[in-house]
């Protein structure tokens, strides 16, 4: 058997302390059974250790120099899950207690921005706290049923954390403002606004605070500065076309260049071509097929050729203007992208606009119009038919002979009933409409269409509810029948 020798003392504070010296050999030797019934009670006060709760778990501390955030998950399935899930809920109790304020002097605040972009960012500001808290304590305790997790942050060490991103994302923009401007003295206007979204960016997740930013030069908010400097470098930026009108004959295929000189606007007031500036062209009336684009070259000037004209319409209109997806082409996050357009809006670029005259097929007009059972010589809505196809399709003669199309147009309105009511009648006109177009050189029709039932109402008379309707069918054309009448070879 053998025997303990323990040997007392007393610790710092006077509580007394047991110590395990050494072990002595005892003459006889105990079975089995006595050595584990030894081991328990060794481990039996480890045991009710581990059981004991802390205090943070009986009850929730009261301490104003930290974030607390304290969560309890039933242990069902992995250890891993439930682990993860109690961490996670008590972080975002923890986020919770940090209050998330939009200064004055935010971004937000100072400038014109798109609503649904401020209402978005405004919800996802007190999400994003949880997602970059860091430097925070977390203490656990388990049982067999219960799995509990306290993470806790020290305020004074958040607010240290949290000031200096900010500083560092102030001196960041302010930074890529300082190459801005170089660039603007150089007449550099694509390298400017590249550097310009890099500020912006830069500040993505600081647009709610106060960016107020101080420097030898002074004192200056670096976000309305940056949107600032961006306006500044469009307002500086002239697009002229080398024509602002061209009149092209309708083809399937063309080879028509728009060009448009492109300059910028010094800080004294002198003028020098914009070389390297990336210009969109786009059909902004009518539609088309247009050449690749390009960069402005040493000159200032780019062009596109316009290589198939779709829209049949007579007049049309291609606009020039900044081509923002090249500041934003290396950006692939969405809310990045959406951030940019915020710095970039639409309405603030510089564009040019060049009007299209299609030069239209010549057609010969042949139409009746019935009114209420009778012939309308004058034909009121024959003429309304006739100047929206002139506009849009062709140009009419009165030699058939000259028109290589001949157009055969039918209306017809009908008066419905008088709805009487208390003091007044309602009035209802009906009108059936069809259209055809002959090709005189191959004696073919090539279109045919029609509408029915088209209904007008109005108070008073049978005339009013006929202008009604002329105006509703005529609605109805532009609608229905026009965006086919586009899609003919004509």
């Amino acid at each position: 058997m053998k025997k303990l020798i323990k040997q007392r003392s007393k610790t710092e504070d006077g509580r007394q302390k047991t110590e395990c010296r050494g072990v002595f050999p005892i003459k006889k030797l105990a079975g089995s059974g006595f050595i584990l019934a030894l081991a328990f009670l060794f481990l039996l006060p480890l045991n009710a250790d581990a059981k004991k709760k802390p205090a943070w778990v009986k009850q929730r501390p009261n301490d104003p120099a930290y974030y607390i955030g304290i969560a309890m998950v039933p242990k069902q399935g992995s250890a891993v899950e439930y682990r993860e899930s109690a961490r996670g809920a008590a972080l975002k109790l923890m986020s919770s207690e940090i209050q998330v304020n939009i200064s004055s002097n935010s971004v937000l605040k100072k400038i014109e921005t798109d609503y649904q972009y401020k209402e978005s960012y405004e919800s996802k500001l007190q999400a994003s706290v949880e997602q970059t808290l860091e430097g925070y304590e977390v203490l656990t305790w388990e049982n067999r049923k219960e799995y509990w997790v306290m993470t806790r942050l020290s305020k004074e060490k958040y607010a240290r954390a949290k000031q200096m991103k900010l500083d560092k994302a102030k001196m960041m923009a302010g930074s890529y403002l300082s190459d801005a401007q170089k660039a603007i003295d150089n007449y550099d206007a694509y390298s400017a606004l590249n550097y310009l979204a890099k500020a912006a960016v830069s500040l993505k997740d600081h647009l709610q605070e106060d960016l107020t930013y101080k420097t030898v030069d002074g004192t200056y908010n670096v976000g309305t500065k940056v949107f600032g400097t961006i306006q500044d470098v469009f307002r500086r930026i002239e697009l002229e076309p080398v024509q602002s009108r061209y009149q092209i004959q309708f083809s399937k295929k063309l080879e028509v260049p728009i060009g448009v000189n492109a300059s910028f606007l010094g800080n004294n007031g002198e003028k020098r071509p914009l070389a390297g500036f990336p210009l969109k062209y786009q059909f902004t009336k009518g539609e088309g097929i247009l050449s690749s684009q390009s960069k402005t070259n040493l000159d200032g000037y780019t062009s596109v050729s316009i290589t198939r004209l779709i829209s049949k319409r007579k007049m049309q209109e291609i606009t020039a203007g900044f081509d923002f997806s090249h500041v934003a082409e290396a950006e692939t996050d969405e809310e990045v992208k959406r951030l940019l357009k915020v710095f970039f809006p639409q309405k603030q670029m510089p564009t040019v606009g060049i009007a299209i005259e299609v030069l239209k097929s010549k057609a010969y007009l042949i139409s009746e119009e019935k009114v209420f059972g009778e012939l309308n010589e004058s034909g009121a809505f024959t003429g309304m038919l006739k100047t929206e196809l002139n506009e849009n399709f062709f140009t009419f003669t009165n030699n058939m002979s000259e028109a290589d199309f001949v157009v055969k147009i039918a209306s017809n309105f009908v008066s419905g009933d008088e709805r009487k009511g208390e003091g007044y009648s309602v009035f209802t006109v009906f009108a059936d409409f069809t259209i055809s177009i002959k090709d005189l050189n191959s004696q073919t029709e090539i279109f045919t269409d029609n509408l029915t039932g088209i209904r007008g109402m109005r108070p008073g008379n049978f005339e009013y509810a006929l202008k009604d309707t002329r105006i509703k069918l005529i609605a109805e054309f532009r609608k229905n029948i026009e965006p086919r009448l586009e899609q003919v070879d004509m």
